[in-house]
């Protein structure tokens, strides 16, 4: 859940909507740019052109600590590794060549704390002028790291948290124990530099399941005692036939309940 801005558009004497100048640069609206409006009953949604980049995830590790129920390493055989120093140099040359940033997301299929130059690289990132954000599964934000993320200027840090009670917990994430990752965030939340809008903010990402949902609720307030600033949740992917039974989503997919209506 994030806040949004409520800004203001102008139309001139020649009657051309005229956009704040940083919000048309944010969003590649440049002139002979081309985007596509949709019009509803009483409002215009307005989006930004398809070739304007605005996101891109960076992958500085496909190796994690732990294994969880959820994760596609349980259905593939790849090997393991960590994005070489010319790959990440290649990708801050691209990056200083754009207009206008886009956000990078460090994350993927591993675990981004496991690499051990992720705070340096979150840094020169950042050195672009792009936001930067990162997810964790937690276990691995001891002092040191959380310290130098934050020197990084990293903009907001997720973890994942997919389960309220150290059981419920565990049966998601193996190998991780849900009373150490809310005590790393603790201490994170605690270095951060005070502020009104402390830096970087702290977001909580959940997996939807069966066999979790139930604590969706709980999480959140977890979160919020812990200085989160935004939520994320998603739908389980399965990606073994073991956890295709766990999906919330089947039935709503053919629901009328749930289709779009014409009204």
């Amino acid at each position: 859940m994030n806040s949004k801005q409520t800004l203001w558009a102008e139309v001139d004497d020649d009657g051309r909507l005229i956009l704040p100048p940083e919000i048309a640069q944010q969003y590649g609206l440049n002139p002979g740019a081309r985007a596509r409006l949709d019009v509803g009953v009483s409002d215009i949604r307005l989006h930004r052109p398809v070739t304007h980049l605005a996101k891109i995830y960076l992958e500085p590790t496909n190796r994690c600590n732990i294994d969880c129920r959820t994760c596609m390493r349980n259905n593939w055989d790849v090997e393991l590794g960590q994005m070489s120093t010319d790959t990440f140099t290649a990708v801050l040359a691209s990056l200083r060549q754009l207009e206008q940033p886009p956000l990078v997301f460090f994350g993927g299929i591993g675990e981004p704390l496991a690499h051990p130059h992720t705070p340096e690289m979150v840094a020169q990132v950042k050195a672009t002028g792009a936001t930067v954000e990162l997810i964790t599964n937690g276990t691995l934000l001891n002092e040191k790291r959380s310290r130098q993320l934050i020197a990084a200027g990293l903009d907001a840090l997720w973890v994942s948290v997919d389960g309220a009670r150290p059981e419920s917990y565990a049966d998601v994430r193996l190998g991780a124990e849900l009373p150490n990752v809310l005590a790393n965030l603790s201490r994170f939340r605690k270095l951060r530099p005070a502020s009104h809008k402390p830096k970087p903010a702290i977001g909580i990402a959940f997996v939807a399941m069966k066999r979790n949902i139930a604590d969706l609720p709980e999480v959140m307030a977890i979160g919020r005692r812990l200085g989160a600033a935004r939520f994320m949740v998603s739908n389980l992917l399965p990606h073994t036939a073991e956890m295709v039974d766990e999906i919330l989503y089947e039935n709503t997919l053919n629901d009328i309940t749930y289709l779009p209506s014409p009204w």
